[in-house]
């Protein structure tokens, strides 16, 4: 890809890679990366950042903006004023219709994934893909919002506008102001990654690093059964999966009581009870258990760092082609290893002791 092609409105994920993540946000980026390393990734497009800054040109928005944030002569730091700020600037995205001359782009784009799948209004999740997120020192990760199973082009447009309303939720306003960041500024423009859905039997997430301890022997997976929402969202308490990163093999799995699970219903997801005789059952065999880390070892090695990833696991096709990566992002937080002494001094220092009189 030309990185001087800025003006192109609609890239494929074969077609960006990490020297986009500028133009494509850096969600997409890595989409592209696993792409390239042959890591089933499910396909689709990405709306670039370059729609998001001429959207706010084209229709005034920017200006409108700016004359609301005027009021405010004094940074911001009530509550109060925060979701004020919101509601104004997220109500005003909302309301605006995508520009005609962005509409064909992103119309054929999605008429193009449905041909290569042959669905008609194929499911896809229209995800946020900040210029800033997904990067090994950036803060931005999980602040914008995705949208899952959205079907139809007049659909994928608005909830295209969505994400870039969630650009600015009272989290995202305060978290700029903390940093001395701008409320609004071309520089926060967010890319949308939309990306066909996996019907998910089951789905989680996944790090080749243990978060808590910092080892790296080991790649630890979390999932339930349905979409993965379940798990991001700490709606269960899910099944825990560690493989050892040089066999490859499941040494160890705790298997949890999932009550609860999140499905695709006719517009979006729903929440629901998961049937009692599925409750105790594995989510996952070992086999895609063992599948998912190896593409997540792939990954780790090209990116030579520890990896924080998504996956997902199709109903509809056979091992090992129902395995799928959805995401994968650098881990920008993680514990250290603690030596054998740190942990006794720890038990030590917590532990109550019995008074003598």
């Amino acid at each position: 890809m030309n990185p001087g092609k800025t003006e192109r409105w609609v890239v494929s994920f074969q077609e960006c890679g990490k020297d986009d993540a500028g133009l494509v946000g850096g969600k997409s980026a890595n989409l592209g990366e696993m792409c390239k390393l042959g890591i089933p990734v499910p396909l689709g497009f990405t709306v670039t950042s370059e729609v998001n800054k001429r959207f706010f040109e084209i229709t005034s928005n920017e200006k409108k903006i700016e004359e609301f944030l005027s009021k405010f002569p004094e940074k911001p730091t009530a509550i109060d004023e925060f979701n004020e700020i919101a509601n104004y600037v997220q109500n005003l995205i909302e309301s605006t219709e995508i520009p005609v001359e962005f509409q064909k782009p992103i119309s054929e784009a999605y008429s193009g994934l449905c041909d290569r799948y042959k669905v008609k209004d194929v499911p896809v999740a229209v995800r946020s893909s900040g210029v800033a997120e997904d990067m090994a020192m950036a803060s931005f990760a999980g602040q914008y919002d995705s949208y899952l199973n959205v079907q139809g082009t007049e659909e994928v447009f608005k909830n295209v506008l969505k994400c870039w309303a969630s650009a600015f939720t009272p989290r995202c306003i305060s978290y700029r102001i903390k940093n001395n960041l701008p409320i609004f500024s071309k520089a926060v423009s967010v890319a949308v990654a939309v990306q066909k859905m996996v019907r998910s039997r089951a789905s989680g997430v996944g790090f080749t690093v243990n978060p808590n301890t910092g080892n790296k022997t080991k790649i630890v997976l979390e999932g339930n059964w349905g979409v993965g929402e379940s798990v991001v969202q700490g709606i269960v308490e899910p099944d825990r999966f560690e493989v050892d990163k040089e066999t490859l093999r499941v040494v160890n799995a705790e298997i949890r009581c999932k009550q609860k699970q999140v499905v695709f219903s006719e517009k979006g997801t729903i929440e629901q009870d998961v049937p009692a005789e599925k409750q105790k059952t594995p989510c996952i065999a070992h086999c895609e258990a063992e599948m998912v880390a190896k593409c997540a070892k792939m990954a780790e090695e090209y990116y030579g760092l520890p990896l924080d990833i998504e996956w997902a696991i199709d109903t509809d096709l056979e091992f090992p082609q129902n395995v799928f990566l959805v995401q994968a992002r650098p881990v920008t937080a993680m514990a250290t290893e603690r030596s054998a002494t740190e942990k006794i001094l720890d038990f030590l220092c917590t532990r109550t002791f019995p008074v003598s009189h």
